[in-house]
């Protein structure tokens, strides 16, 4: 399950003095440096720059947002939750902290809980990462065995975003089960074009391929998931089920 980190672009905030624009733009400022940091895994100056920007700004949802994420990154489980809390309750509709928020609570294993937050952020049709709390409903469903109700939040990320990845992975091991092959070809197919292969998407295109006769494939698949996952469960499997 993905999280969403958000740089200011264009703010919105509506500015009136030059104190407050000059007060708002330092804000804005070091919530960007915080994310830029903590994209870098530089929690320490992450934490620093958000702290500060919450001692100008203390309702500022993106700093709460982030800051949140930084303390969850380190392990601070309490504190990370407190600050998405204190996001959603300044801005109850900031899909972006929600749809975090469901992603640190399915970490935790309260994957109910994830799920209602997730919702609400993929029910926010003004969010531009709908598509991503689509997939990370769908993820969370998956968790609880509701494969229909996963199957159609990630038939909603995909139509929103015809490249989101995992969506489309998922998915298409969905339609093998369901032995719907041609579909499931069809969905691998896409997902390899803009998305790196991984032991769960080659093991899928060797039993995929098989249903094909394409032998080319399923070699070339069986091979990389021994030359480059070859501690992997799938390849692990894949090669206990050949002694058989």
């Amino acid at each position: 399950v993905s999280v969403i980190f958000l740089l200011s672009g264009c703010s919105s905030v509506q500015r009136g003095t030059d104190k407050a624009a000059n007060k708002t733009d330092i804000v804005e400022r070091s919530i960007d440096l915080g994310v830029g940091y903590l994209q870098q895994g530089d929690y320490g100056r992450a934490r620093a720059n958000l702290l500060k920007a919450l001692e100008l700004d203390s309702s500022s949802v993106r700093a709460h947002n982030t800051l949140a994420i930084v303390f969850q990154k380190e392990g601070e489980f309490g504190l990370a939750e407190s600050h998405f809390l204190k996001a959603i309750k300044f801005d109850g509709e900031f899909a972006a902290a929600r749809n975090n928020y469901g992603a640190f609570l399915f970490s935790q294993k309260r994957t109910l809980d994830a799920i209602e937050q997730l919702q609400m952020a993929a029910e926010n049709r003004f969010y531009n990462r709908r598509h991503q709390a689509f997939e990370n409903l769908g993820v969370a469903f998956l968790e609880l065995g509701s494969i229909e109700s996963a199957r159609v939040v990630f038939e909603r990320a995909i139509s929103l975003n015809p490249n989101q990845s995992r969506a489309l992975l998922e998915l298409a091991l969905l339609e093998y089960d369901a032995q719907e092959y041609s579909r499931a070809r069809t969905l691998y197919l896409r997902y390899i074009e803009n998305s790196s292969q991984n032991p769960k998407s080659l093991n899928l295109c060797v039993s995929l391929f098989k249903r094909f006769s394409d032998g080319n494939r399923v070699a070339s698949c069986r091979m990389m998931l021994k030359n480059v996952f070859p501690n992997s469960n799938e390849y692990q499997a894949l090669r206990d089920s050949d002694r058989e």
